[in-house]
């Protein structure tokens, strides 16, 4: 009795900008700061490339910060308008991690993220470029 090898899925990262196996990508194509995107599942050997952006708006953002401490210098309640444009401000001067999954037949869009989240977004292309690349 002849025996056959099964190969059994295996996940090297499952993370906000999805997952990758050794024979699969599931990937949210359009995913956003405050939108899901839409779930790709991609095999393996149609990914041709994938590449990590970092997204920074620098003149929004120094725009909204001149603005925020503009509005934490004064007096009274403009502090609090102050500090909530100071938020986006530091969020866009930070800069957001995109992650652009590319295959044979079309460019997808990005996936981005929280700025925060450039750790995991790096972890995800660097396993899927080890699946590419292996050999």
């Amino acid at each position: 009795m002849a025996e056959q090898q099964v190969q059994t899925e295996q996940t090297f990262v499952e993370n906000p900008f999805g997952t990758v196996t050794n024979k699969h990508v599931i990937y949210f194509r359009a995913k956003g700061w405050f939108s899901g995107g839409s779930r790709e599942d991609i095999p393996l050997q149609h990914v041709t490339s994938v590449r990590l952006d970092i997204s920074r708006s620098v003149a929004a953002g120094i725009v909204l910060l001149l603005i925020g401490l503009g509005f934490l210098a004064a007096e009274g309640g403009l502090k609090i308008i102050g500090i909530a444009v100071l938020v986006p401000a530091i969020l866009m001067l930070w800069g957001s991690p995109a992650v652009v999954v590319n295959t044979a037949g079309q460019d997808l869009k990005a996936a981005s993220g929280f700025p925060w989240q450039r750790g995991e977004a790096s972890a995800f292309v660097e396993a899927l470029r080890k699946q590419l690349f292996k050999e």
